[in-house]
């Protein structure tokens, strides 16, 4: 039995160790000292003899003496532990000799899981958490018996598969009852392992979506209710002032929105198509809100809202396990807008832009005409390309893809449109976000990857800001169907374990409460209840919990052999042994030699192991002899 403990020990201490490495969040030096583990634990299960002391007390301190550095220089004590963690299992795995020291390789392998869990949403970061309870509880049984004396070999199927059960429901419990809030572990957020967005911030050069139009990063799943077809914006950022090779943000003041509730209602629109999305957001590099347009109120119970006075909404702080929020929106392609002089800014060297707008739109009367006239020429005119070449020098990349390459992608479209409007007076501004997205059908939502980065024009015509989109339409690749099945499971972990929220906590906890809603009387209203009686299906879970524990442990204790084995341990403790519920049939043997009277205790003993662990069933005569014994003991 020592070689499966030693070898549950090991799988124990790589499994810690893997869920760190996974994350991608620990340094490579760290992650390669990990190795060490197997030539360690190979040693130990070839019962090698243990490093020297000498040499394990020189790389510990060594190895502390890295980490006060690391915490020191980077300031992040987090990862720093993340790393300690990983060279003391390694240490370790050469120091391997007294049961304690299994222990403390337990311990430091949950202590991993736990720091894991604070570093990464993979969904690969579940099925190391099931592997780890199972070995983990197999650890502990396995060591029990080992406390026990046990010699044979054990059964460790029931015991694992009871024990497991009861962690897994507590677990869940815990995971339930556990407040949430919009703060992380050590109250430090970082940005590693966040999506490098571009074209989401006040600085935005063009041509900077080319680099992620080939990038099928998943940014966003959505759920929507509605049937609505028509082609999906999700607007993002508005950009004003374009200098001839970047786009700007120049209207930066921003307000809190009030919230009431858990929702922010950020504008109020008449008319549109009203349909509510829950999105599903991947950890960004931006705080930007993503929402159909016109976006009309958000819910959300971990984050703040704040809007500027261009109609855009960001989150108050960058949230780094990303953010699920509902937003309710009235899907329109014109809302009402402020005119500002901002919107007419044009760079130098645009004549010849300017001239070929005026063309364009000679025909036409009104704006609208004009606006559309000019969408339709840079979709028939154009092509549709992700290989742009560099301008010629002196020579802006608008004229050079209006005269010169007539080819490029979004970002390119949409400037050359607003520079067009802009010089026939119509005010105008791009639009950064993301358009379209594939359905999942096994999960029913849409997914929006990096790919479906996308930029295009908002024209102010007659007061109302309307959506013009003169990019030529380019035909979808859908994935393979195996790829929107693994996907559908990574949502399942995102929404229901890495989004877990308070507000499902509620609605949980209401659905328990629910019984206990008194209608009151003549009334069709139910009497609120208190806070407080939201935790009763909580402790009746607990209690239940205690309770079938219980009803275990008075199984195990009518067994016969074990039962009296119980009550002989209670009289001797009488007697004066020094006996505790955790003592061992080797302790009390020493201890009755102590007393002198060690061959009465002796036999008991034999019997009691003989059957309780030897699968043994017992004979009438040793049955009355273990009982003569037991009274034997009263005569001590």
């Amino acid at each position: 039995m020592p070689i499966i403990y030693n070898l549950v020990t090991a799988v124990l201490a790589l499994t810690g160790c893997f869920s760190l490495v996974m994350t991608g969040e620990v340094g490579l030096l760290m992650s390669v000292s990990g190795i060490a583990l197997l030539p360690g634990y190979y040693r130990l299960l070839k019962n090698r003899t243990p490093a020297p002391r000498w040499a394990i007390g020189m790389l510990s301190v060594v190895t502390l003496t890295v980490f006060v550095f690391e915490s020191a220089v980077s300031g992040d004590v987090f990862l720093a532990v993340a790393h300690l963690t990983i060279a003391f299992q390694a240490i370790k795995s050469y120091d391997l000799k007294e049961p304690w020291d299994h222990l403390q390789v337990y311990f430091m392998s949950l202590l991993q899981l736990i720091i894991a869990s604070e570093l990464t949403r993979s969904l690969l970061f579940g099925a190391v958490f099931v592997l780890f309870m199972v070995v983990f509880v197999t650890a502990m049984v396995l060591s029990h018996f080992l406390k026990e004396d046990y010699r044979a070999r054990p059964d460790l199927k029931k015991p694992v598969f009871v024990i497991l059960l009861l962690t897994i429901m507590s677990t869940l419990i815990f995971f339930v009852a556990v407040p949430r809030t919009p703060f992380r572990f050590m109250g430090k957020e970082r940005d590693r392992g966040e999506i490098k967005t571009t074209g989401f911030s006040d600085r935005v050069d063009i041509g900077s979506f080319g680099d992620v139009k080939n990038d099928p990063t998943v940014v966003m799943r959505i759920e929507m209710k509605s049937n609505l077809r028509v082609p999906f914006y999700w607007r993002g950022l508005t950009l004003d002032y374009f200098d001839g090779t970047t786009w700007k943000k120049s209207i930066v003041g921003k307000r809190n929105v009030p919230e009431k509730d858990n929702e922010y209602v950020v504008a109020q629109y008449s008319g549109g198509t009203e349909v509510e999305q829950k999105v599903f957001l991947e950890p960004l590099d931006s705080k930007v809100i993503f929402g159909l347009s016109r976006v009309r109120s958000i819910k959300g119970d971990s984050f703040r809202v704040r809007a500027d006075y261009a109609g855009d909404i960001f989150f108050s702080r960058n949230l780094w396990r990303g953010a699920y929020y509902t937003v309710s929106s009235a899907v329109t392609r014109s809302y009402p807008g402020v005119f500002s002089r901002i919107y007419l800014q044009l760079p130098h060297g645009m004549g010849r832009a300017a001239a070929l707008a005026k063309r364009i739109s000679s025909r036409f009367e009104t704006e609208r005409r004009k606006a559309m006239a000019i969408e339709d020429y840079l979709k028939r005119n154009y092509k549709y390309s992700l290989s742009v070449p560099k301008p010629p020098p002196g020579v802006s990349p608008v004229e050079n893809f209006l005269f010169r390459s007539k080819e490029g992608y979004c970002e390119y479209y949409a400037t050359s449109m607003v520079v067009m409007l802009r010089s026939l007076g119509i005010p105008a501004r791009i639009v950064n976000g993301f358009h379209g997205g594939e359905r999942n059908e096994y999960g029913g939502y849409i997914i929006v990857r990096q790919s479906d980065a996308h930029s295009w024009v908002e024209a102010l015509i007659n007061g109302m800001w309307t959506r013009f989109d003169p990019t030529p339409s380019v035909p979808e690749v859908r994935p393979p169907a195996l790829s929107l099945l693994l996907d559908s499971l990574r949502m399942t972990w995102a929404r229901y374990v890495i989004g877990f929220s308070f507000a499902d906590q509620r609605s949980i906890i209401r659905a328990f409460v629910v019984p206990f809603s008194v209608p009151a009387v003549g009334s069709l209203r139910p009497l609120k209840t208190g806070p407080a009686l939201y935790f009763v299906p909580l402790l009746v879970a607990l209690v239940f919990l205690v309770y079938f524990a219980a009803g275990l442990a008075r199984h195990r204790r009518y067994d016969f052999v074990s039962a009296k084995f119980v009550a002989a341990r209670r009289m001797l403790r009488k007697k004066g042994f020094r006996i505790t519920s955790a003592t061992t049939t080797g302790e009390i043997r020493r201890e009755a030699q102590r007393l002198n009277v060690r061959e009465e205790v002796e036999r008991f003993l034999d019997i009691y192991e003989r059957h309780r662990f030897g699968a043994r069933v017992m004979s009438p005569a040793e049955r009355r002899e273990y009982l003569s014994l037991l009274r034997e003991f009263r005569k001590l």
